[in-house]
């Protein structure tokens, strides 16, 4: 090793050098620091540094006369900063180092100061803008509680003035302020029931309804009507599932209080997400393997050939390359029914009068085997596009897309061999799907809807052709449950068109209504299938199939009678304004008429007193003579009583 003599170097700040060793400062060294400044340099008399050739490091500096004072100070230096040091070994002044120290007092008021700064830019660094401003929120909102409080126990200790006070006089107006503040208590009462529910309990309620009803003879209690408790039965409904009162009592009315309960359970949950294979590209058989070999769960549907049914998927159904090559649509198992129920068959002409988004469509083209002519309309602009999409995607070819309105199409295109009718309803078999149908639904879009979906099943069944050899087949389906939308639809089209009621062929599913509470229908109608949530577990829905036996419309139907009563009320409300002309006539003529015979018969009774007056004036003067003979009389009746 190679010595070498080095100047003297500079303590560098912050760092320690190796070989120092942590000693506590002795007074004496605390007295030599007092006249050191922070950019201090260490004399070394004889400062020896050792090198080597092969690490080229530093060494520490030593120094021979008094290394243990230097490492102590520099030790100082490293542990703690000048001021803090300066802190503890300053007791006052002195001539020295009165430029840079103070005041024991002012020094630590000032370090104070110094250390809340720090503290706040340690606090502004580390939190964000969003959280300094959400404190000062906090902090304001804290003091309006304060000035809140202190403004109520002013009020509470203020003493009411006699002008303020309860006059009786002014009972009607106090009385109208107490109602309206009454309301609106009720109002936050409401409120906050239906935030504090105990919800088990009231579900262990509903249960306890069902049961009691269910054996209400033996379990009734006295004096209670099963209205009160068919009443009570709704309205824990209603807070229970959310339900609105109106479509609460529409499906207590439908079902029986047990099933009803089990229907709205089954809104609670989403139905199986299936899948239609597309039999123009692949089997249901192939297309379920490609999709098990990519981590899908899935069954066959039992009763459908094309169907499957998927429990649990680690890719996206809708985005597989199987997807997008249109080798399967997804589609709710409840609309293959209307398809089923209408049986296409190849070389047909048929109309899907309302066709978006083009499921049913699309399985119409694959059971006719892309032959024959397929026409699918629907009125909204906006939805063809995923019509025409699905279309292009499936490789359909014998379709054609029209954007009509369904009952234009008797002239416009007739002649048809089947007609699909998926009629736009309520939409009360979906809720599962939407449950914003609890509440935004009211009884005046069901009538809306009745009117609409009337119009259109006479509209198809004016377009099929009854003569047709293989068809004249018309569905009519909804995805709703209320009875207004579909038996008494169907019933409709039974008395004004000549058409009857065919079975589905569809092996399951529940009978239609023949009767309900008050209506009748035909009874044919329980050939129509109805499909629950809580049964079937599909979507509700309702298929009914007719055969049309003649293309002549009935003379008495009840739609040309409604044409009459409706030309009637246009009449009516023309005429009513020319009558109401000539009534005013009438009745001014009326008036003239009436004054003119009361002048005649003034007339006519003057000349009848004045010849009656010449006539009986001898009378008038005998009359009064007799007057002038009775006053005498009257004078002296009284002195013959006496």
């Amino acid at each position: 090793m190679n010595k070498k003599s080095v100047a003297p170097i500079k303590a560098p700040t912050g760092k320690k050098l190796v070989g120092a060793k942590k000693t506590t400062p002795t007074p004496e060294t605390t007295k030599k620091v007092a006249t050191i400044t922070k950019k201090t340099v260490i004399p070394s008399k004889t400062p020896i540094v050792q090198e080597s050739e092969e690490d080229d490091s530093e060494f520490e500096e030593v120094s021979s006369e008094t290394p243990s004072k230097k490492s102590k100070l520099i030790d100082s230096d490293d542990e703690e900063s000048d001021d803090d040091f300066n802190k503890k070994n300053t007791k006052g002044f002195s001539d020295e180092n009165q430029k840079w120290l103070k005041m024991k007092n002012k020094e630590e008021s000032d370090d104070e100061d110094s250390e809340e700064d720090s503290e706040e830019d340690s606090e502004d660094e580390n939190t964000t803008n969003f959280e300094i401003k959400s404190k000062k929120l906090v902090e304001k909102k804290r003091q309006e509680e304060i000035e809140n409080t202190k403004e109520i126990q002013s009020d509470l200790n203020r003493e009411i003035p006699e002008d303020e006070k309860f006059d009786p006089e002014q009972g009607e107006e106090s009385h109208s302020s107490e109602s309206e503040s009454e309301s609106e208590s009720e109002e936050k009462e409401k409120k906050d029931s239906l935030l504090n529910v105990d919800l088990p309990m009231v579900y262990q309620r509903i249960k306890d309804v069902i049961q009691t009803l269910e054996n209400f003879g033996q379990q009734r209690k006295e004096n209670i009507s099963r209205q009160t408790y068919m009443d009570r039965l709704r309205e824990d409904i209603c807070t229970y599932f959310g339900y609105s009162q109106w479509l609460a009592d529409v499906f207590l009315k439908i079902f029986n209080a047990s099933e009803a309960l089990e229907f709205f359970e089954a809104n609670e949950s989403h139905r199986p997400l299936t899948i239609r294979a597309n039999t123009l590209k692949v089997r249901r058989k192939d297309l379920a393997e490609a999709l098990i070999a990519r981590g899908v769960h899935l069954e066959p549907i039992k009763w459908s050939q094309v169907g499957l049914t998927i429990y649990d998927t680690q890719v996206a159904i809708g985005a597989t390359p199987e997807y997008l090559a249109g080798q399967y649509i997804q589609q709710s198992a409840s609309s293959f029914l209307p398809v089923l129920a209408l049986a296409p068959q190849p070389n047909e002409r048929i109309l899907d009068m309302c066709a978006s988004p083009g499921g049913k469509t699309t399985y119409i083209a694959a059971m006719m085997k892309n032959t024959g002519t397929l026409v699918a309309n629907d009125v909204n602009k906006d939805r063809i596009k995923s019509l025409v999409a699905n279309i292009h995607r499936l490789g359909v070819k014998n379709c054609m897309v029209s954007n009509l309105d369904g009952r234009q199409y008797p002239s416009v295109l007739s002649g048809f061999d089947r007609v699909l009718v998926d009629a736009p309803c309520v939409g009360l078999g979906v809720i599962s799907k939407d449950p914003q149908i609890k509440i935004s639904k009211s009884e005046q879009d069901v009538i809306t809807c009745t009117h609409t979906q009337k119009e259109l099943l006479l509209r198809a069944i004016d377009s099929v052709d009854a003569s047709s050899p293989t068809g004249g087949i018309i569905v009519y389906s909804t995805c709703s449950l209320t009875v207004e939308e579909n038996e008494a639809v169907v019933d409709y089209a039974l008395r004004n068109r000549d058409v009857i009621v065919v079975d589905t062929t569809i092996e399951f599913g529940v009978d239609g209504f023949t009767a309900f509470r008050e209506s009748r229908f035909h009874p044919s109608l329980a050939l129509t299938k109805r499909y629950y949530p809580h049964t079937h577990n599909m979507d509700g829905f309702y298929v009914a199939k007719l055969k049309k036996r003649s293309n002549t419309i009935p003379k008495d139907s009840e739609e040309q009678q409604q044409q009459k009563s409706k030309k009637r009320k246009n009449f009516d409300t023309s005429s009513s304004d020319s009558e109401s002309k000539s009534n005013k006539k009438q009745q001014t003529n009326k008036v003239n008429n009436n004054n003119n015979n009361n002048n005649n018969n003034n007339n006519n009774n003057n000349n009848n007193n004045n010849n009656n007056n010449k006539n009986n004036t001898p009378k008038l003067n005998s009359k009064k003579k007799e007057t002038k003979k009775n006053r005498y009389i009257k004078k002296q009746q009284p002195q013959k009583k006496k």
